[in-house]
């Protein structure tokens, strides 16, 4: 009988990590898009899971971002990490974060995004009903893994259809939390004729917010008012609570 040498179980292991890695390696960047929540497309996906680009990238059917790519930084493998350095654009402005993955979890760095208001505005009923539009200045040195959450939100010329007199103002969102993801956000305007303040809490982990958001108008805004009195009046404002 002949004998046939077989691969010992450690020889197995290695030769199926070597397959992983040649795998990943040559994974196209559409594979990408398996990874993502049905609510967030890639449009005109190319190259590789390394380095690669995309057309746009869309919310909820809207567009969020153009021209994004994204490019590996293999010396970061020297300290037991994956990252990528990630560039997009909207509305001709730059976008740009750092992706690193530890074994511990995700984080982002040098977060400074520019994205519209409207898709994230529609995830709740009475503003979705507003139709409220504007650009998202997202800043934040660090979010996941031990960095605490201190992000700013620039809310910049809000709009809506539904008020024809123009813009309603620009606002500034202040996000503060612990590593665990709880924390605590205020509301503040910057200009406009429609004064917002507001402030509460929320858990990342979770998906959860909760708190309150007094609107009052400076102007008479009547494409605004059916919007508004289905609110309860506070003082001269009007309180949406959630």
């Amino acid at each position: 009988m002949k004998y046939v040498a077989r691969p010992g179980r450690r020889s197995l292991v290695v030769i199926s990590l070597l397959l992983v890695v040649f795998a990943v390696v040559r994974a196209p960047a559409s594979l990408i898009t398996l990874l993502l929540p049905p609510s967030i497309q890639l449009r005109n996906v190319d190259g590789s899971f390394w380095n690669g680009q995309a057309s746009a990238v869309g919310v909820g059917g809207t567009i969020v971002q153009e021209q994004v790519e994204w490019r590996f930084r293999p010396q970061a493998m020297l300290g037991g990490k994956l990252a990528w350095v990630v560039n997009g654009r909207f509305a001709d402005q730059a976008s740009h974060l750092d992706l690193v993955l530890h074994p511990r979890g995700v984080e982002l760095k040098g977060v400074s995004l520019v994205v519209p208001l409207e898709p994230f505005a529609a995830l709740h009923a009475k503003l979705k009903l507003a139709q409220l539009g504007a650009v998202l200045r997202i800043t934040t040195k660090a979010l996941g893994m031990d960095a605490p959450i201190a992000a700013t939100v620039a809310i910049d010329h809000l709009f809506t259809p539904v008020a024809p007199q123009g813009e309603l103002g620009s606002y500034r969102l202040d996000l503060n939390g612990e590593v665990d993801g709880k924390g605590s956000w205020q509301v503040t305007t910057v200009a406009g004729n429609l004064q917002a303040a507001g402030q509460g809490a929320f858990d990342a982990a979770r998906g959860k917010i909760s708190g309150q958001l007094t609107l009052t108008p400076q102007t008479p805004m009547p494409g605004l008012t059916p919007v508004l009195s289905s609110l309860p009046k506070v003082g001269d404002g009007f309180q949406l609570a959630f």
